[in-house]
């Protein structure tokens, strides 16, 4: 009898365990400023919290435009020329800015380090054009997208509430003078494990490791 009650518990205790080290979790969220203090001219740029490409694995550049789908997973595609230059925008604080080639109006792709539910960055060099921005999971699937129209000047954009997302592609740009764009931030919203459930965990296998000895115990006995 004690032997089987001891499996019983046993099951028990493994099953609770489980369900804290995979179910428990949290929404970590945090804004990450993506530091592109370090760029230089490429086809590919790497910043501290995200970096640039042209397009993502999957798609091809089309005039300022995108044709095809990211592949899964999500990721860069280094194609065409993207421009870094020092620029302070007034709107905010100055910093490099990318720029697109050619004409400012390539598309651009950004593969954030983290998953994310809303982003904000600085774009203008505007004169009264328009541009699309779609977003992609991690996977590489379609998530939303949003359009910005009549841009003239420097402003500060902003996407939230479209759900989340792991990357973005601006599209579509006719402006005459091409976009320059910088200061991204996004809220990482990556789901992290509570520091509490590590201390479930640890507690939990040691009582199963308990209950083992106690099996072998009454096994001997």
């Amino acid at each position: 009898m004690n032997f089987l009650k001891t499996i019983k518990t046993g099951v028990v205790f493994a099953y609770v365990i489980s369900a804290v080290f995979f179910g428990v979790t949290s929404a970590s969220a945090a804004i990450v400023n993506i530091d592109l203090g370090a760029a230089v001219t490429g086809t590919t740029i790497v910043g501290t919290g995200g970096s640039f490409a042209q397009t993502f694995a999957g798609q091809t550049v089309s005039g300022t435009g995108i044709v095809g789908s990211p592949t899964g997973p999500l990721a860069l595609a280094p194609a065409g020329s993207i421009e870094v230059a020092y620029w302070d925008p007034v709107v905010s604080a100055g910093s490099n800015s990318l720029l697109s080639q050619p004409g400012n109006a390539a598309p651009l792709s950004l593969l954030l380090d983290s998953l994310a539910d809303s982003i904000s960055w600085t774009m203008g060099y505007g004169n009264g054009g328009s541009v699309s921005v779609d977003l992609f999971g991690s996977d590489g699937s379609f998530v939303n997208t949003a359009s910005f129209s009549s841009l003239s000047g420097y402003s500060v954009f902003s996407l939230s509430g479209l759900g989340n997302f792991a990357g973005l592609t601006f599209r579509d740009n006719n402006d005459a003078a091409g976009l320059r764009f910088q200061n991204f931030s996004y809220n990482s919203v990556s789901p992290v494990p509570e520091p509490e459930t590590y201390a479930m965990l640890m507690v939990g296998l040691g009582l199963i490791g308990f209950m083992a000895r106690r099996r072998e115990e009454d096994i001997n006995s």
